[in-house]
């Protein structure tokens, strides 16, 4: 009798310790679940509150190239291929854009916020430049140089290129250019299919709707 009460307390403990363990992983996976729609959440929110100035009042017309804090070494940065500041403005730099069709040439803030994107374009959401995923840039549609005014010219076939803070150069060609609805967040979307591309992303004139330009390396 003895050894065949062990044997159920062992096979109680068993299944008690399986029941706990599954709940322990199921509960795990809901707060993992919770935490990605509590971001996507928050990164929707983001694009539908995002607000353009009117392009009759933009900020100054100033080079893009220059950083006041720092001319000498950004003369040198222009004259460097490839080579790319880390701050521009006191903002931490992911990445350069270049799109040659609207005569742009800007630094990439890596972080998001309405104070960055009054200094310069701004990583929006995904993962890093040139590499695998949908990397999206937000800007602002002032008339200034290093802004998104122009994006609404770009066409599908034109190309623009990415430099990474690894000083790794990344060719786009632009495969969609369309005009969405601000709750229209489709084109955050991760799903790339193993593919490297870019997300450019701005305000309509009148703030009402966003311009989508979507790249994939080539």
């Amino acid at each position: 009798m003895k050894t065949k009460d062990r044997k159920i307390r062992i096979i109680l403990i068993s299944v008690a310790i399986t029941i706990f363990m599954m709940s322990f992983i199921v509960a795990n996976q809901w707060i993992v679940k919770e935490k990605t729609k509590n971001v996507d959440k928050q990164v929707k929110t983001s694009f539908v509150s995002t607000e353009n100035v009117n392009t009759g009042s933009g900020m100054p017309e100033e080079d893009t190239i220059k950083d006041s804090e720092n001319t000498t070494q950004d003369t040198s940065i222009h004259q460097t291929k490839g080579s790319i500041l880390t701050t521009y403005k006191g903002y931490p730099v992911i990445a350069k854009l270049e799109i040659p069709k609207i005569n742009l040439e800007t630094y990439v803030i890596s972080e998001y916020s309405n104070q960055a994107l009054g200094v310069s374009v701004t990583k929006f959401y995904g993962g890093n430049p040139n590499e695998v995923g949908n990397f999206c840039i937000a800007g602002h549609n002032y008339i200034t140089k290093n802004m998104f005014h122009d994006l609404k010219k770009l066409s599908i076939g034109d190309t623009f290129t990415l430099v990474d803070t690894n000083n790794h150069e990344g060719i786009y060609k632009i495969y969609l250019v369309e005009i969405v609805e601000p709750n229209e967040t489709q084109c955050l979307s991760q799903k790339t299919d193993g593919r490297i591309e870019v997300t450019l992303i701005t305000c309509t004139t009148d703030s009402s709707k966003r311009i989508i330009v979507k790249a994939v390396k080539i």
